[in-house]
């Protein structure tokens, strides 16, 4: 933390900014201005560096009256791979505080986090079966290739969530009537145990498949639309199974 006075000098400091910012502990003592403050920062490569340095000052200055006004918030990426968080405010009596969070740790996780997410996607990716995942409010969360090649739908592209209840109008639209689709909403709006069960699904083009429907974490519904094994029969289009015999175990 870094307070300064309304005249525009450091007027108190904490010891961790000593510690994030390397700046020696005399130079702060000495109630530096925010110029000056910056200035050390930049040289000490405590904040990124300027693309413009014959900018630099007027580049302070904006980030002093943001800060002043309490607009300034900012994360600087560091050359020696950390990154800090920046915020200015207002502070009484007109002085100016500026808080600075060393936030690397959380940095890393997302990033991590967000490779994981994406070698799973691109992992799920090469399945042949379609995968669609809705969450405990019914909302499609993730998909598949194969599921947006068989249904056409992405929700990655589409202006609105799309719900349970609008992937199932696609669904029927694009297969043979059967009775078990409200069965399917009812389950992934369901709560509590939640035992798991196939369905037959008959395109209107394409093989016919078998819809798994499975209870995962948080709530949250897995279907998998996979290719209905060579040898088993194709459901009639003109006579789909009622539903008190829907619920077959699955595999």
């Amino acid at each position: 933390l870094a307070i300064f006075d309304r005249n525009g000098q450091l007027a108190l400091f904490n010891p961790a900014l000593v510690d994030l910012t390397s700046l020696p502990a005399p130079f702060l003592s000495a109630r530096p201005t925010m110029v000056s403050f910056f200035d050390q920062l930049r040289e000490s490569r405590r904040m990124p560096e300027p693309k413009n340095y014959k900018n630099w000052r007027q580049e302070i200055a904006e980030v002093i009256a943001a800060a002043t006004d309490g607009r300034y918030q900012e994360t600087w990426s560091l050359e020696n791979g950390q990154t800090y968080s920046i915020r200015g405010r207002p502070h009484p009596d007109g002085a100016t505080a500026f808080l600075i969070e060393d936030i690397t740790a959380e940095v890393t996780l997302t990033r991590n986090f967000r490779a994981e997410l994406e070698q799973s996607q691109s992992l799920l990716d090469k399945l042949e079966d379609g995968f669609a995942v809705f969450s405990a409010s019914g909302v499609l969360t993730f998909c598949n290739a194969a599921y947006r090649d068989q249904w056409k739908q992405d929700p990655d592209k589409s202006f609105a969530e799309i719900t349970i209840n609008d992937a199932i109008r696609v669904w029927q639209k694009m297969s043979a009537a059967n009775p078990l689709w409200p069965d399917v909403a009812e389950f992934v709006m369901g709560r509590g145990d939640r035992a798991g069960w196939n369905m037959p699904v008959a395109p209107l083009h394409g093989a016919a498949l078998t819809c798994e429907i499975s209870a995962i974490a948080s709530g949250a519904t897995l279907l998998r639309f996979r290719p209905t094994p060579v040898g088993t029969a194709r459901p009639d289009r003109s006579a789909m199974p009622s539903a008190c015999d829907r619920r077959q175990p699955s595999n």
